[in-house]
């Protein structure tokens, strides 16, 4: 609720708010994800009256409001919430370590013809729109979004997420971790290289593409040059498995042998009939190279956040960015407004979420926000409306113990909800006297 109200203020200073939609729209969106609204057409059936207020209404809202103020934002308001809302507040002066990736959208329209993109669950091209995202994968929250037609890719956006990182997130150090598809051409790798050589607090690792011909020079590189590494297998319980780890240069093309760039070969040795997997990175970092691995590694947690979205949160229910109402149905127009919003509070929920975790009574950092949703979200419970506050009174549950502390410290702060004449929001539980289970 606290970080609800003071996203709806920046939103009330970014947007123009016409049809005075933009209270319940921005709250609906927000909550919608909280609670578990997977598509917008889901509010005909919803009669809940917490919902109700939370969204800032005696009555549910309807699917013709929100759905309207959602189609219609304007991308530079868009883009003004968005740049008050990156929390840049959390790398500042620190040593960062940020993962740039991007999330496809597929869509499966057959009416408008949109740009196609490759989407790696299906391993095909298709139509889509993309989401480009950077995280920091130390503290995992997510920093900053670009929403993009589905023929843009990462190495289209490498160069300005990192400059944008590096100007307005101010860290000490960063080291950004990218995929392979940032250096699908060596003029991507070497573009990314030229930023580090203007800037001496960045360092940049990236999966290099494995082409055949890059492959088959890595493989002729002599065994002494290759150092074992033991690591845990896939499972409890699973034997170890070996890690080879070589430190060469790679020439990209068109350049001279004094260019070179430090290459990090990973062979993953596999039991078996089976061929061993060869993992190769470039970076410009100076460390050991079992620690850049290891460093590169955490990018799996930003994998991890858009799993999360996607099956906790709807990523994927994001509003369209294609015009519906482009007369010309072969060329409908990209509006990056609608769904660079919904998709950037998509990460603000996530994060909010992430916080409130780290500041449950036990051990609850780290859990999924379906995790969250199921134990302490949707619970059932009382509320009472006074001329002065609104009391929500929750039902005994289990664990409602962790949630106490977090409780005490929203009604320590005295929040008051504008769209409810300004009343005073008190929480409270009712005591767990239950008693033991037979």
């Amino acid at each position: 609720m606290p970080q609800a109200l003071e996203w709806l203020q920046t939103a009330q200073a970014c947007f123009s708010d016409d049809y005075d939609s933009l209270e319940r729209g921005l709250l609906t969106s927000v909550f919608g994800l909280v609670v578990g609204l997977g598509r917008i057409f889901h509010l005909e059936e919803m009669t809940d009256n917490g919902f109700a207020l939370l969204t800032g209404g005696d009555a549910c809202p309807t699917r013709q409001l929100v759905g309207a103020w959602r189609r219609h934002l304007p991308w530079y308001e868009v883009d003004a919430f968005c740049r008050r809302t990156f929390p840049w507040h959390l790398i500042e002066r620190q040593d960062a370590l940020v993962s740039y990736d991007e999330h496809s959208l597929p869509r499966w329209t057959r009416k408008f013809h949109i740009k196609k993109g490759y989407i790696t669950t299906r391993n095909k091209y298709m139509r889509c729109e993309k989401l480009f995202y950077s995280y920091d994968v130390l503290q995992d929250r997510y920093l900053a979004l670009r929403a993009t037609p589905g023929d843009w890719e990462l190495r289209d956006v490498a160069v300005p997420s990192v400059q944008q990182v590096l100007r307005y997130g101010k860290p000490r150090t960063l080291h950004a971790l990218f995929d392979a598809g940032a250096g699908k051409a060596d003029a991507n790798v070497r573009a990314l290289w030229d930023l580090v050589d203007e800037h001496s607090n960045l360092t940049v690792t990236m999966r290099a593409c494995r082409y055949p011909h890059r492959v088959k020079q890595w493989k002729k590189l002599p065994s002494g040059l290759f150092v074992s590494h033991e690591e845990p297998g896939a499972c409890v319980g699973a034997p170890p498995k070996e890690i080879r780890l070589a430190d060469t240069n790679t020439i990209l093309k068109g350049e001279t042998a004094e260019q070179a760039i430090r290459t990090i070969l990973c062979r993953e040795i596999v039991p078996g009939p089976k061929h061993d997997r060869w993992h190769p990175l470039y970076t410009t970092s100076m460390g050991e190279p079992h620690d850049i691995l290891t460093a590169y590694r955490c990018r799996q947690h930003h994998e991890q956040s858009y799993r999360v979205g996607k099956h906790d949160e709807f990523m994927d229910a994001v509003p369209c960015g294609y015009d519906k109402q482009s007369p010309n149905r072969m060329r409908p127009g990209f509006q990056r407004g609608p769904l660079q919003m919904i998709g950037w509070l998509v990460a603000l929920v996530y994060n909010a979420v992430a916080d409130l975790a780290a500041g449950l009574d036990g051990d609850y950092e780290g859990c999924h926000v379906s995790t969250l949703r199921r134990k302490f979200f949707n619970r059932p419970g009382r509320l009472y409306l006074t001329p002065e506050a609104l009391i929500v009174y929750l039902d005994p549950f289990a664990e409602q113990e962790a949630l106490l502390p977090e409780i005490d410290r929203v009604n320590a702060k005295r929040h008051r909800i504008p769209w409810l004449d300004n009343r005073l929001l008190v929480i409270s539980v009712a005591p767990d006297d239950r008693g033991p289970g037979p």
